[in-house]
């Protein structure tokens, strides 16, 4: 436009601005009825683009899908504001700031590749800092609480026991040991490989089972064979071959209440010294290898960790799966365990 058509734009406006209209917001709301963008909208344009078929995105688009979103998916794009995203992280903090935190994480990224691809012309969050972050755990089950864990463990029923076990003896998420399927198990190799689709990072993961994890996947054992011929039925139909289910459809659930049994046997062997502990903090067994002798980068691959001795150039460089050495690490831990 020619410098006198600014002016008379810029006349127009103030005369707009004086009236009390708000000149930015009226721009807005009449660009976004052009263009119908909300921020819904925005989030399945931009997780088409960046998600992959894995528990990490499945999990992002769940959070941004759940009803802590509910007041920013109708609304358009141009029109959220600092405020609206901030009330919805409060809220979400009042209950966990965790999934405060997590849930911030996910939304900033949208917002800003909204704004590089010219969708709002400034991006809300810009300098927005999210809820504090929490002090890194150090939490390490002691020896003592590590065996009042397995004997409180073994009073477990079917399939409590064997899950809450594999996961001290394989060191792996909870959801990878209850999601479990026949089809990712060799135990002839003492082996199981845990799908892409199936782990946090998205990278398929060779995990080495020690004789005792084998013995609670066995299927001729005698916990397992009466679900194992269960599990070959649903099979038959079509079903998934998930090793811990109840419905051939879906992994078990009640974790909670397990937890609280154990928890209450391990008050019970215990007395003044149990201390309350998380089931994440089963990973032990990373500080437990360590203290057998193990470095750090052969043990970030048990986990399938991919970040600290294995970050940065080193993780892009360094493709070595230390196979042999991950497998005494395993093994030396379940001993250590058993």
């Amino acid at each position: 436009m020619t410098p006198q058509q600014a002016r008379d734009i810029a006349k127009e406006q103030q005369g707009e601005i004086k009236r009390g209209v708000d000149v930015a917001e009226h721009r807005r709301e009449r660009r976004e009825k052009l263009s119908g963008l909300t921020f819904a909208d925005a989030v399945e344009r931009y997780l088409s683009v960046h998600a992959r078929p894995t528990r990490y995105w499945k999990e992002k688009r769940a959070r941004l899908c759940s009803p802590d979103t509910k007041s920013l998916r109708s609304r358009p794009l141009a029109l959220v504001t600092r405020a609206h995203v901030a009330a919805v992280i409060d809220a979400v903090e009042g209950r966990s700031t965790a999934a405060a935190r997590l849930l911030f994480a996910d939304i900033r990224p949208i917002l800003a590749w909204a704004l590089d691809r010219a969708m709002v012309e400034t991006n809300p969050m810009e300098g927005m800092r999210g809820p504090a972050t929490s002090d890194a755990r150090d939490r390490v089950l002691s020896d003592d609480e590590l065996r009042a864990f397995w004997q409180a463990a073994s009073e477990q029923s079917w399939p409590f026991e064997n899950i809450f076990k594999l996961l001290l003896l394989t060191a792996q998420r909870r959801e990878e040991v209850a999601g479990v399927r026949w089809a990712e198990l060799d135990l002839d190799a003492a082996s199981w490989t845990i799908a892409r689709e199936r782990c946090k990072n998205g990278k398929e993961h060779l995990v080495d089972l020690h004789p005792s994890a084998v013995a609670l996947l066995d299927p001729l054992g005698e916990a397992m064979a009466a679900r194992v011929v269960r599990a070959r039925a649903w099979a038959a139909e079509g079903s998934h071959d998930i090793v811990f289910t109840t419905t051939g459809a879906t992994p078990v659930s009640g974790f909670s209440k397990a937890k609280e049994r154990i928890d209450r046997r391990m008050r019970e062997l215990l007395g003044d010294r149990f201390k309350p502990w998380r089931t994440h903090d089963l990973r032990t067994a990373a500080s437990g290898m360590a203290a057998l002798g193990f470095q750090p980068h052969i043990i970030e691959r048990v986990l399938n960790h991919v970040s600290g001795a294995q970050g940065g150039l080193v993780g892009v460089y360094q493709r070595h799966e230390y196979r042999d050495e991950r497998r005494r690490a395993i093994m030396a831990w379940g001993d250590q365990v058993g």
